[in-house]
């Protein structure tokens, strides 16, 4: 088939779905995807949500992919083609490895680029696709294969009458039941999309975890009712909380643990690129090479990953002193796209959301009546309730689900546990104004904010509680003056009490996020144990969740969610 005849004939069964999704073999330069955005926009009878997956090798430079993909459309004749790749071209993505997600129309048209090779990335995808695009039709059996093994849930296509057609260079095939795994299909992360009139889910905890979930269902056009005892409050968990970095990670192997932190660090800066300087700045950040303990050659793995310098590279200690405006003694890892973010700013700024209403209140358990979960304060009294619930409180989700019995002995999350941390703040005028860039390593100093630099940060085991402390503020002065190299930073405040910031983590073990269904209670989700990522993972949780719900493509790859999702 032709390009144009596979998007007549997927045009011709839009009537009959609520959503279509297709998925490409080889994506090339996206013409085909354009032209099935185009006609899903001009066709009145079109499913509500178009998603759209492609699988490809790496990807193209941006004016690469321009001025091939321009040839062909210019031949074409279509102007609406080429205003729908300049769109295309506005968000394409940095070449690296994993999954991409872009979103179009609103979120109505999403595309999903799979990057890897092809057997490895599809063997990774976790979604309910209607019809497959080979441009190899005897991949159709290796897709059968791997559909077995938990690639892809297969569902049946709703078209009787569209058999395989092969013609030119495509086949298009409608996913036939013979292919169903119905293991598969029982997956709580593969749903057909919630009826309109059930779009209600409420989320307890109203931190970076809760507010990245409620964005993401309120960007999907969901109710969301947000819970939280400190809503509101003086002393609410970050209102004195100045400053945090949103800082990638990486690691020699480009483990489960770096994809996942790229993963979460590329929804957060796709979800939050709106949002004002003041709350949101873009400044880089540097990891400093360790020059005691657990030293690792950072160049060596810099160079064992080959990552684009837009994202990751390395720099030597002058180019760093160049980056940072300071002179720093050593090199490190540079990561351009780096975020300085104002944790009270952000959580206001996702509170304001249409469709997102606060509610100050204590969870204290849930309880289900015939399939609504009831939200219930201690003395058993609803707050709300829908048929979604989705615990984001931190350590609280651990008391919530005990205290509901709903908490597995042998779960992930009955391991949870709080790990007490503190930040201290400088005047930015006592270390020359303070760093242009976020720089890290045994620590971390962020730019100066408001005439301030934020130093961090501790980590107090077992403690009973949290607070600023005169120990925690020298703890803290002694990594910022090891990482400046201004040793007599730590005389300057000599029996001084700084002032700052102190919180809770929560740590589960292996320091891997809980995010999922609680399988013994159909309808309820968990967000938490972040440590110290909660911005990194919040954006993240709340599209893995409300994607799912939404009948989407899950945006990490399949071990990354098996890894998650084991609560």
């Amino acid at each position: 088939m032709s390009e144009v005849q596979v998007v007549q004939a997927l045009s011709q069964v839009w009537s009959s779905q609520t959503r279509q999704t297709v998925l490409m073999d080889d994506f090339g330069q996206g013409v085909l995807f354009l032209m099935l955005w185009d006609a899903w926009r001009k066709n009145t009878c079109r499913p509500k949500r178009l998603h759209v997956i492609g699988l490809l090798p790496c990807l193209p430079e941006r004016d690469n992919l321009r001025k091939v993909a321009q040839t062909k459309l210019e031949s074409l004749g279509d102007q609406q083609l080429l205003q729908h790749m300049q769109s295309l071209l506005a968000v394409w993505p940095l070449n690296l490895p994993g999954l991409h997600r872009l979103e179009f129309e609103s979120g109505n048209v999403t595309l999903t680029l799979a990057v890897g090779p092809v057997a490895v990335v599809f063997g990774r995808l976790r979604a309910c696709v209607d019809y497959f695009i080979f441009t190899d039709p005897s991949l159709l059996p290796q897709a059968s294969a791997l559909a077995s093994v938990a690639a892809l849930a297969f569902v049946p296509s709703q078209v009787d009458g569209l058999a395989n057609q092969k013609a030119g260079s495509l086949t298009l095939v409608p996913v036939s039941s013979a292919l169903c795994t119905h293991a598969k299909l029982s997956d709580p992360w593969l749903q057909s999309p919630i009826a309109s009139n059930a779009r209600h889910v409420v989320v307890v905890g109203a931190g970076f975890a809760g507010m990245g979930v409620a964005q993401s269902f309120a960007l999907r056009g969901w109710r969301v009712t947000v819970i939280d005892a400190q809503w509101g409050q003086p002393q609410s968990t970050h209102q004195r909380h100045a400053a945090a970095a949103l800082t990638p990670m990486v690691t020699k192997d480009d483990d489960l643990r770096a994809r996942l932190s790229r993963a979460g660090s590329l929804r957060a800066q796709a979800r939050w690129s709106g949002l004002p300087e003041s709350v949101l700045l873009r400044c880089g950040a540097i990891q400093l090479q360790r020059d005691k303990g657990r030293v690792v050659d950072l160049s060596a793995v810099m160079d064992c990953l080959q990552l684009p310098e837009q994202w990751a590279e390395f720099v030597s200690a002058d180019k760093a002193s160049e980056l940072a405006g300071m002179a720093l003694t050593r090199g490190g890892i540079y990561f351009p796209t780096a975020l300085r973010v104002t944790p009270s700013g952000l959580l206001h700024a996702l509170s304001r959301i249409e469709s997102i209403d606060m509610l100050s209140a204590q969870v204290a358990r849930l309880a289900n009546r015939s399939g609504i979960w009831q939200v219930l304060d201690s003395c058993g009294h609803e707050i709300a309730s829908a048929s979604f619930v989705v615990l984001a409180g931190g350590v609280q989700t651990q008391t919530v689900l005990k205290q509901s019995g709903l908490l597995k002995e042998n779960a992930r999350l009955a391991a949870m546990h709080a790990l007490g941390g503190e930040v201290s703040f400088i005047p930015s005028a006592d270390i020359g104004g303070g760093p242009k860039c976020i720089v890290a390593g045994d620590g971390y100093v962020l730019p100066s904010q408001d005439g301030y630099c934020v130093i961090g940060s501790t980590y107090a085991h077992a403690a009973k509680e949290v607070a600023v402390t005169q120990e925690g503020g020298a703890g803290n002065l002694k990594r910022a003056a090891g990482l400046l190299n201004i040793p007599k930073l730590t005389e300057l405040y000599s029996g001084k009490k700084l002032d700052g910031w102190a919180g809770w983590r929560a740590v589960l073990p292996g320091r891997l996020p809980a995010i999922g269904p609680v399988l013994q209670a159909p309808g309820v989700w968990v967000a938490c144990g972040f440590a110290s990522r909660g911005l990194t993972w919040a954006t993240l949780a709340g599209d893995l969740i409300a994607g799912a719900l939404n009948g989407e493509p899950l945006v990490v790859e399949n071990d990354i969610i098996e890894a998650i999702s084991d609560n």
